[in-house]
């Protein structure tokens, strides 16, 4: 094969694959949601308390779970915007991330995720609280969004099982943690 016709092939097979990505782009959804829910028999205010106070994250994160070495440092006004949660943890396991609360109501709070190493990554999230018949439903939800024609890629990546494990541990976590402390979600 001469050089010429090798280049025209690498042109050809670089054609394509931009050619179905573009494609492909055009089909994926730029914005991926992952959600998970549990019932929690115990009042809403102790199941939200757990939620947007960051000094309470310890009692349920899978991730402190996980990882029971990492190194956790709150700043801000716990429960009010601004609020942060910050972990150092094993590379492996955990890594460096950080929790931002950006907004707060009463019943749901919408947090900023940043997970600093192994990789930079952002995406933002919320944990509501509603009543319901026998308890309160808890909510854990995270949603990444992807430009286009960078979408394409999430067709390489469940997304959802990557996180779906971490989600459903925490809410099962929360709920006994909550539910063995059911007045105000927090140690008698």
């Amino acid at each position: 094969m001469t050089t010429k016709k090798f280049f025209r092939y690498c042109f050809i097979i670089l054609a394509l694959f931009i050619g179905g990505l573009l494609i492909v782009g055009l089909k994926q959804p730029k914005d991926i949601v992952v959600s998970r829910s549990i019932i929690i028999q115990a009042p809403k205010e102790a199941v939200f308390t757990q939620m947007s106070h960051f000094r309470n994250w310890p009692n349920w994160s899978p991730w402190t779970r996980l990882d029971t070495t990492m190194k956790n440092t709150f700043a801000g006004e716990d429960g009010m915007p601004g609020s942060t949660y910050h972990w150092v943890g094993d590379i492996g396991k955990t890594g460096e991330a950080e929790f931002k609360l950006t907004s707060v109501n009463g019943t749901s709070m919408v947090y900023q995720f940043d997970l600093i190493k192994p990789q930079h990554i952002t995406t933002f999230g919320s944990l509501k609280a509603e009543d319901m018949a026998g308890g309160t439903k808890a909510t854990f939800s995270f949603t990444n969004h992807f430009d286009y024609p960078w979408n394409a890629m999430t067709i390489f990546m469940n997304i959802d099982n990557l996180l779906s494990k971490d989600f459903e541990n925490g809410l099962k976590n929360m709920k006994e943690y909550v539910e063995s402390h059911p007045t105000t979600g927090q140690p008698n």
